[in-house]
């Protein structure tokens, strides 16, 4: 889902609607992250913390199948359901490491560790 970020004048609506409707959009998530009571990283709240941002960062469907084990030597540890996913995942981790890192406003991670479950 998408929301426009960027009030639009009623006088210029016609002309926008012209334009891309992909500009001045973004992923809701984004929008949310942005809006929301700012809650910054303590080490008392870290897994309500990550658990709360790794679900932002991944996405419902990953977050569905996702849950976060522990954090140790700065390596995030998830379980996940169903081995299939653990090549995707793979593929994405250095994405969310730095996307968490920036969230959190700190370098808190290094990196993640799938653990598939049955």
């Amino acid at each position: 889902m998408y929301v426009n970020v960027k009030p639009i004048p009623v006088l210029c609506m016609k002309n926008k609607l012209k334009q891309s409707t992909s500009r001045n959009w973004s992923e809701i998530r984004s929008v949310l992250f942005q809006v929301l009571p700012y809650e910054t990283y303590s080490k008392e709240n870290e897994k309500e913390w990550l658990t709360y941002h790794w679900n932002l960062v991944v996405g419902k469907e990953i977050a569905g199948v996702s849950t976060i084990e522990k954090v140790a030597r700065k390596i995030l540890h998830v379980r996940i359901k169903g081995k299939e996913w653990v090549p995707v995942l793979d593929s994405l981790k250095k994405k969310i490491v730095q996307e968490i890192n920036t969230r959190a406003g700190e370098s808190l991670l290094n990196g993640v560790v799938f653990k598939a479950v049955a």
